[in-house]
Parts: C-alpha cells; structure tokens; sequence
C-alpha cells in the first residue's frame, strides 16, 4: 500500500535532502544503478548521469528547471535488453509518459526499474537557464530558480523576463502518473512529499506526513497551463483554416532533422527519409519536374514533416524537445499538440497514460475506430 510520508530537511536544504535520499537507494542496495540529473559546467546545465557509487550525487539536482534531452530515450537504451541489475530513474511527468509509450513499442522493458517521479513546474531552454544561472549566487542559483518555479505554481506568473519553454507553459501534467516513488513539491512548504510503498518508506525511515494544500495547488497549476493550451491551440486551427496555410507553418523548415533525433517516440533504427529512396537517380527528379512543372528541391522537406506527424501523433506526449531542437524555431509544440488532440479523442487515447491503454494503432478491433 502506498502512502504520504514527510522528506527531513535541515536547515531549508531541501536539495541535500534529496541528494541523501537517492543516495540511500544504493547504500541500502533498492537499486544497483541509479539514473539522475547531475549539475555541470558550474551549474549552468545539467546532464543525465548513471550513477553507482553514492559518493557520485554531490552535483545530483533534480530539482532544476532545465531538460536537455527527454531521459525516456535514456531509459530504453538501458533497459531494453531486459538487464539483471536494479535501476532507479528520476523522470519528470513527460519523460514517463514517454517511456511508457516506448514500453508498449517493445523499446524499454520496465521490469528491474525503479521509476521515482518528481513534480515539474517547467523548464528552460538550455542556453536561456545557463544565462539566469549565471546571475545568481550559491550552486549557481539552481535552487533559487527551483523556488521561484514554486512561485509559479502559487501565482501562476512568470517570476523571470526569460519564459518557460512553450511546452512547459501549456503542460496540463505537471505531476506524475506511472512512478513507482512520488516526489511532491507543488503544494507542500519547507520539504519533499514523498509516496511510496509503505514497506520500502520503513526501509528508508521515512515518516508519515501529509500536505494538505497540495491538490489545490496543482490544480491551480494545471488550470493555468490548460488556459494557455487552449488558447494556442485555438490561434493554430485560426491560423491554419487550408491545407496551404497549414503548410505554411513549415515554411521555413532547413530540413535539418534535428527533431526526429529530439523526439523520444521517434525510434526507428534507420529512417526511412535516409534510406535509397529519397537517393533516386538523376533523371527521376527531370521527370517528377516535367510532369507538375516545376519541383521543390530539396523534395522532401514538407513530405518529411506530415509523415512524421502521421508517425508519432497518436503517441507525441507533448514534451517539446522537437522544438527546442529545431534552428528555425518552427511552433512544432503547438502543431503536433493541436493535431495530436483531434486524433488522440477520436481514438479515445491519452499516450503514456498507462501500460493497460492499447496502442490504438498496433491494435486490431474488430469495430474498428470509435466514432465521435
């Protein structure tokens, strides 16, 4: 059985709390290996680092507002060849959901593995958190930052002139579903909520506690956030009544590629946009041009993007990092969200939900597709 229990913290150090609180995973062997975010470069980034030895999780931060990359990805590699070590992992809500959905694509194998979720408020851009870092004091203002996204949460304002990352300002999920190890910050003052299995808290020394404001505060968060999905979500279809104005958000796309690699749901081991058939010989290309006229070159470009939303829409968790990849900056968060909600109702499916939810598309019902 689960339950609510209270994280000690000395003297307001709630980030040495929880730097001794992973670091009993390993001494007390819950797990072998333990995957975390690390501070590097003083402070001013943070990278996953995998970590056995618990002397390692001195620079360990979770709690910064800063995702380089989505750790699902991270998760699968380690886990796919179904390994016999314990892993723990710390992710935020979209790195879970993602991993879930990777689980159901046979790209991760969940068992021998430790998810402890923690609450997200947001994130930076990578460089744009370097630049807020680097005008504060202490640990590089990580925990500074970490309390003015609590203020967030209570305020729902931008606490910075710098803002969220467009995924974070729309995320309807800054909590985690799917985690085996709860860590609540949203809603609970001076300390960490921490739910878990009654048996391992004993095995930690956890106390019981309760945080009897926290669900009115993520749902003033949530809230928030929906308001401003909703919203971008309208301006995108006002925006995008034709199919040529539609592809015009691609307009000034480089075909760099960077966002399949961004993607966590994006796995295929070649692409099929890199094999021979987008290589054809010279003479294919004066025909495809003599026969509409004229040809865009290069010829895959908006061809590359519709099939990728095709791809990934019904599984895309909406955690950004396609966007953040992107050198043109092109408003895919909002474009694969808004496509994503149309397709995800009338499939009647939340990606990275749950284990139990079929994939709709890797599923064959003899009813066919809902009608809504």
């Amino acid at each position: 059985m689960k339950i609510n229990t209270t994280l000690a913290v000395e003297a307001g150090d709630i980030l040495g709390a929880l730097r001794r609180f992973l670091a009993d995973f390993l001494e007390k062997h819950i797990v072998d290996v333990l995957l975390v975010p690390q501070e590097i470069a003083q402070g001013r980034s943070l990278v996953q680092t995998l970590v056995q030895d618990p002397a390692y999780l001195s620079r360990a931060n979770p709690l910064s507002p800063v995702m380089p990359v989505n750790s699902a990805v991270l998760v699968a590699q380690l886990t796919v060849d179904k390994p016999q070590r314990k892993v723990g992992a710390v992710l935020r809500s979209c790195e879970i959901r993602a991993l879930i959905e990777l689980a159901k694509l046979r790209q991760a194998n969940l068992e021998n593995l430790t998810i402890i979720g923690i609450d997200c408020l947001g994130t930076y851009e990578v460089a744009d958190y370097a630049r807020l870092t680097d005008e504060m004091e202490g640990e590089k203002g990580a925990r500074v930052v970490a309390e003015l996204q609590r203020r967030i949460a209570e305020d729902g304002a931008e606490p910075f002139p710098i803002p969220l990352r467009p995924a974070c300002q729309m995320c309807e999920f800054p909590t985690t579903g799917g985690a085996d190890i709860t860590l609540g910050l949203i809603g609970v003052e001076d300390g960490i909520l921490v739910t878990l299995e009654s048996e391992l808290a004993a095995k930690l020394g956890l106390t019981e506690g309760e945080a009897p404001d926290r669900e009115k505060a993520i749902a003033k968060l949530v809230e928030v956030r929906s308001g401003a999905r909703d919203r971008a979500f309208a301006e995108f279809r006002q925006q995008t009544k034709s199919i040529t104005e539609f592809a015009d958000q691609f307009a000034t796309c480089i075909g760099c590629h960077n966002y399949a690699v961004a993607c966590p749901i994006c796995f295929c081991k070649e692409c099929f946009f890199h094999t021979a058939t987008f290589e054809p010989e010279s003479e294919r290309y004066f025909r495809w041009a003599e026969r509409a006229g004229a040809l865009r070159m290069p010829t895959e470009i908006l061809l590359f993007q519709l099939t990728r939303l095709n791809h990934m829409v019904a599984s895309c968790v909406g955690c950004g990092l396609c966007e953040s990849a992107c050198p043109s900056k092109l408003p895919l968060t909002v474009i694969f969200r808004a496509v994503g909600e149309g397709v995800q109702k009338m499939l009647r499916y939340v990606p990275g939900r749950s284990l139990e939810d079929e994939l709709p598309l890797a599923t064959f019902k003899e009813e066919g597709f809902p009608v809504v």
